[in-house]
C-alpha cells in the first residue's frame, strides 16, 4: 500500500477585498457571505505547482560510486513521491551524518527496505541518490501539492504613532496561487522560467545571511491574502517585459526579526521591533525582491546583492554602475504601478500602503502546518 505522510491541517476562513488598496480588512475578514471565496479563480490564477520542481540531474551528491546498495533487501515496488520540506540523504543505511539535502517538492522514486525505516532514494531517471531515513516521512503522493495554510488572527497592532489599531492577519502560501519555482538554487541552469510566475528563495533559510547561518530551514513564502491582487499585477507586468520576480523573502517571524536586529543594530536595514510598528516583514506585507531575466535564467544586475547591509544599498548611493540604476528604477516603477510604497535604505524592500492593518504575529517557519490538496486538472 502506498504510504502517505501524515500532514497537519487546520481550519482557514477565507477572505475577499475588492481592488488593489481600496478595501478595509478587517471588515472583509469578519464578512462570512465571502467564507467559500475562491481567490484563484476569481484573478485567473492557476491554483496548482508544477509537477517537477528539481530533479536529482541538477542536485549536486558527490561521488554517487560511494554509495551503497548492497545492504537492501526487500519489496522492490518503487513509489513516485515528493519531497515535503526537505530529505536528507545519506551514503549508506546508519550513517551518522547526511551529504546532502533535497529541496521541498524535488520528484524523486522511493523504495522501501524491510524491516527497517530507511528508503533508498532514486531519482526519476532511475540514478541512486541515496538513502533517506524515515524517508516515507518526508514525502507525499506525487499527485498532490502541499500549501502552508494558518489561521486568520485578530488583534491589536502598534501604529507608528504609537497608537493601536484593531488589526487582523491572514497569511496564505504564495504555492496556493501563483506558479512557483521554489529553489535556493542562484543559477537556474536547465529550468525553463517561462513556466513559473515566480521563483521563491527565501534567502533566510539558507547559510548566506548576516549570522552565517539559517534562520529557518523551510523555502516557504507567507504573505497577507490581501496582497495577492497587486502581487498578481507585478508579475504580469515584469513577465511582458521579460522578467521574473525573485522573493528573497516575505513573511519574516517577529522573533527572527528581533533575533537578526540583534546581531545588525541598525534600525534603518533590520528594523527593531520595539519601534513603532516594527519590521514589517513579521505582518506578512513586505517583500524584499530582484528581477530574473528568463530568456538567459540569470538575475539581472542590481546596486548590491540581496541583503547587503551597507550605504551601497541605498537608492541614493552616488557610485552605481549605469545599469545598476537603470534596473533598480525599473523594478521601483513596476511596484510603485501596483500600489506598493518602498525605502530608500534598501533597493530590494517593497511593502503595502495598508500595513497598520495587520497583525506583527510569530509563527516559526519550520512549524507552519502544510496541508495537502488534489491537483486542479
Amino acid at each position: 500500500m502506498k504510504k502517505i505522510s501524515v500532514l497537519a491541517a487546520i481550519a482557514l476562513v477565507s477572505v475577499v477585498f475588492t481592488s488593489c488598496g481600496s478595501f478595509s480588512a478587517a471588515k472583509y475578514a469578519k464578512n462570512a457571505t465571502f467564507a467559500d471565496y475562491d481567490l484563484a479563480y476569481d484573478l485567473g490564477i492557476m491554483s496548482v505547482l508544477p509537477s517537477h520542481i528539481g530533479s536529482g540531474e541538477n542536485i549536486e551528491i558527490g561521488n554517487l560510486s560511494s554509495i551503497s546498495d548492497s545492504n537492501y533487501t526487500g519489496d522492490q515496488t518503487m513509489f513516485r513521491m515528493k519531497v515535503y520540506k526537505k530529505m536528507e540523504l545519506y551514503k549508506s543505511i546508519g550513517a551518522e551524518a547526511p551529504f546532502t539535502t533535497l529541496e521541498d517538492g524535488t520528484l524523486v522514486d522511493l523504495k522501501e527496505i524491510a524491516s527497517s525505516n530507511w528508503a533508498q532514494v532514486y531519482s526519476t531517471e532511475g540514478t541512486l541518490l541515496g538513502f533517506a531515513k524515515d524517508g516515507f516521512m518526508h514525502a507525499i503522493d506525487s499527485d498532490l501539492e502541499v500549501y502552508g495554510e494558518l489561521p486568520v488572527e485578530y488583534g491589536k497592532a502598534k501604529t507608528n504613532a504609537e497608537t493601536y489599531v484593531d488589526a487582523y492577519s491572514h497569511l496564505v502560501d504564495i504555492r496556493k496561487y501563483f506558479k512557483v519555482y521554489s529553489s535556493t538554487d542562484p543559477s537556474n541552469k536547465g529550468v525553463d522560467l517561462s513556466k513559473y510566475d515566480i521563483k521563491v528563495s527565501m534567502q533566510l533559510s539558507t547559510p548566506k545571511t548576516t549570522i552565517k547561518e539559517p534562520f529557518y530551514n523551510s523555502n516557504i513564502c507567507m504573505v497577507q491574502y490581501d496582497m495577492l491582487p497587486r502581487l498578481k499585477e507585478a508579475v504580469e507586468l515584469l513577465r511582458k517585459d521579460g522578467y521574473m520576480m525573485v522573493i528573497y523573502d516575505a513573511y519574516r517571524p517577529t522573533s527572527v526579526q528581533q533575533r537578526w536586529f540583534d546581531v545588525v543594530r541598525v534600525h534603518a536595514w533590520v528594523a527593531d521591533p520595539s519601534i513603532g510598528m516594527g519590521g514589517i516583514h513579521d505582518r506578512g506585507t513586505a517583500l524584499d525582491i530582484s528581477l530574473i531575466d528568463i530568456e538567459t535564467g540569470e538575475e539581472i544586475e542590481m546596486p548590491t546583492p540581496m541583503h547587503t547591509f551597507t550605504e551601497e544599498s541605498s537608492r541614493n548611493y552616488p557610485h552605481m554602475t549605469g545599469t545598476a540604476v537603470g534596473n533598480m528604477n525599473y523594478l521601483l516603477s513596476i511596484m510603485v504601478a501596483c500600489d506598493y510604497t518602498y525605502i530608500n535604505s534598501e533597493w530590494w524592500h517593497f511593502q503595502t500602503r495598508d500595513t497598520q492593518n495587520y497583525l506583527p504575529t510569530d509563527h516559526p517557519i519550520d512549524s507552519i502546518p502544510l496541508v495537502p490538496s488534489e491537483k486542479y486538472n
